[in-house]
């Protein structure tokens, strides 16, 4: 009984998500970016963020590859945030090189509709500072 009891239980494979589905989460989470990162204030609640994940959640599984759960999209939408992250400051790092060597990644369209709409943002492309002169009082 102890022998069955320390075996490790399958673990419940589903399908990879699709590009349709990763296109579909990418757009519809930006076109409503600002209540989703948006702190909280009477019109930006927890239900109504909550609310907006069912309803991605609903188109996604209208496609009908499998039953997806609320925190299976929000996970693939992180996945496509920090893979656009990572194309993008690669991209940016490759530019400053002298030719040769293979070609940069190709973004999907899920990535670029998230640097797209995080371009200007400072995780994205950093926090700028300023220079001032240090003059001493003596």
């Amino acid at each position: 009984m102890a022998e069955l009891s320390k075996k490790k239980l399958p673990r419940d494979k589903r399908a990879n998500f699709t590009s349709n589905e990763a296109n579909l989460i990418s757009s519809r989470v930006t076109h409503k970016l600002e209540l989703l990162k948006g702190g909280f204030s009477p019109d930006v609640t927890n239900q109504k963020k909550h609310e907006f994940w069912k309803v991605i959640i609903e188109e996604v599984n209208a496609f009908g590859v499998c039953m997806r759960s609320e925190t299976e999209v929000r996970n693939k939408y992180r996945n496509i945030c920090r893979g656009a992250k990572e194309k993008f400051t690669n991209n940016r790092k490759e530019m400053n090189k002298t030719g040769g060597g293979p070609p940069t990644t190709q973004l999907t369209i899920a990535e670029e509709n998230k640097i797209n709409a995080m371009r200007d943002s400072a995780s994205f492309i950093g926090v700028g500072g300023l220079e001032t002169e240090i003059t001493c009082n003596a």
